[in-house]
């Protein structure tokens, strides 16, 4: 009998104690919780601070860490959560042994952390995607877009294209496109094992500069050190980039490249293999580019090649209403909604089917009620009136850049010439235009009649390739867009 009183005597003084411990054990889990989160947002905000150099990426053992910690700290609150002091106290002291475990397991984590920021929680990595890049969330994608979209993507996972160029007037949606793929690019991390953006630098008159500008922001959008100096060296700069696209291996890298004003060795200037290169370079990626003038996807020699047309009718209508936001039954009533919508409609209209025009004019009257001012914007367009807002003239600021990339003066001469007989999207011959040219002594001094011809065919030839005109489908007649017409107007 006495023996067993003895054996259970320390039974009742362990139970005792436990009685006794059970909430400062609480208190002390409930601590190291609070300093394990505390211990994991510190180093977060580390690795993000070190992250903010391209060249450094979270070491998988941290990943690993914050993730064995953040399950860590939900299951410790869910014990401290089980002992509120309402409870029983017998029912409180069942959940000793797991309190014990838990406060082993919290000290096991922070000393493990403090191991790792010793150690470095980040190392030099291969940066294989840049940013997402921002669209407007409730953007407008007729059909026309959409399906080129499509059919672009389809060229650049389908192993069809090496260089794919999209070419088009300034405003006629190029970026807005290439932001397309981009994203769609980005998260398909089975197709695309590297994703990069950059935009072009602007024409710099010597050669040499242009091709450092370029190789700059091509090493930038890779998250490539060129170590540039006074001695810039283009073929060593070329090496690095390349080797930057053989570090990611064999999975399938795109470039895109926007704002390209004019054509440049892609391998020779940027390591990026041509259609030819691939399988002898061990790298495997596409370039994507926009540009204005067909002539630069031609002399880069694109296997697909994307021109950005004017909008149907129908789709410039949708796209004009929904950038105005008409339908904004807090702002109109039902009267002036269908009044102030057919007045819009014109002004549309009056857009000639340009997304720059279209965006720019409606965002400008978005919100705007009164019909009597969508009149006199629609009076203005039509040149009823003299127009006192600043929206045409950064429309026809930036359509003058296509007239500066003709270069030569001669071209732009018969482009001014060409501007003054194509009023109100009329069409004119060919013959005639030349006929024109010939009788103005733009073209044609000193040469036999055929040559004198060959030489207007050359320039239209290039002003359609600019996108500055538009041939008709009988290929004898061209029109010209209202907005490149008012262009020429203010530079000649």
């Amino acid at each position: 009998m006495m023996d067993a009183i003895l054996e259970v005597v320390p039974k009742i003084c362990q139970l005792g104690k436990r009685l006794v411990q059970v909430d400062i054990i609480r208190n002390d889990l409930d601590g190291v919780r609070q300093d394990l989160q505390n211990t994991v947002d510190d180093m977060k905000r580390m690795v993000k601070n070190e992250e903010a150099d391209p060249r450094k990426k979270r070491k998988n053992v941290v990943v690993a860490y914050f993730r064995q910690a953040e399950g860590y700290i939900g299951s410790a609150q869910s014990v401290l959560n089980s002992l509120q002091d309402e409870s029983w106290l017998l029912k409180r002291m069942m959940w000793v042994l797991s309190i014990e475990r838990h406060l082993r397991e919290g000290q096991e984590l922070l000393d493990k952390g403090n191991q790792l920021q010793g150690q470095g929680l980040t190392n030099n990595g291969i940066r294989k995607r840049g940013e997402k890049l921002p669209m407007v969330e409730d953007q407008y994608i007729g059909t026309t877009l959409s399906g080129i979209r499509d059919s672009a993507y389809q060229a650049m996972t389908g192993g069809r294209a090496q260089c794919i160029g999209i070419y088009g007037h300034r405003g006629a949606g190029k970026t807005n496109l290439m932001k397309h793929l981009y994203n769609k690019a980005f998260e398909d991390v089975q197709e695309f094992e590297a994703v990069f953006w950059a935009k072009a630098p602007d024409i710099e008159p010597d050669q040499r500069n242009y091709n450092k500008a370029l190789q700059n922001c091509v090493a930038d959008g890779m998250f490539v050190d060129l170590d540039n100096n006074d001695a810039h060296d283009e073929v060593r700069c070329a090496g690095r980039i390349m080797a930057r696209l053989q570090e990611i291996g064999q999975g399938r890298a795109v470039f895109f490249l926007d704002n390209v004003k004019e054509d440049f060795p892609a391998y020779e200037l940027l390591g990026i293999p041509s259609q030819m290169t691939p399988e002898s370079t061990g790298v495997n990626c596409i370039l994507v580019f926009s540009t204005l003038s067909k002539d630069v996807c031609n002399r880069m020699k694109c296997d697909h090649t994307i021109k950005l047309e004017l909008l149907e009718e129908e789709e410039a209508k949708d796209l004009f209403l929904h950038e105005v936001k008409l339908d904004n039954d807090q702002l109109f009533s039902r009267r002036d909604q269908e009044r102030t919508k057919k007045v819009a409609i014109q002004v549309a209209k009056e857009c000639a089917r340009m997304p720059l025009a279209i965006i720019i004019i409606a965002r400008s009257m978005s919100g705007i009620e009164d019909h009597r001012e969508w009149n006199n914007r629609l009076n203005e367009m039509v040149g009823t009136i003299s127009s006192i807002n600043k929206e045409e003239d950064i429309i026809l600021e930036q359509l003058k850049f296509g007239y500066y990339c003709l270069k030569d003066s001669t071209v732009q001469r018969c482009f001014l010439a060409a501007a003054k007989l194509l009023p109100n999207d009329c069409q004119v011959a060919k013959r005639i235009i030349i006929d024109k040219w010939k009788n103005c002594g733009l073209i044609g001094k000193d040469r036999e009649e055929m040559y004198v011809d060959d030489q207007g065919h050359v320039i239209l030839n290039r002003l359609e390739r600019m996108c500055l005109i538009q041939v008709a489908p009988d290929k004898q007649t061209v029109t010209m867009n209202k907005w490149i017409r008012k262009m020429a107007d203010t530079v000649s």
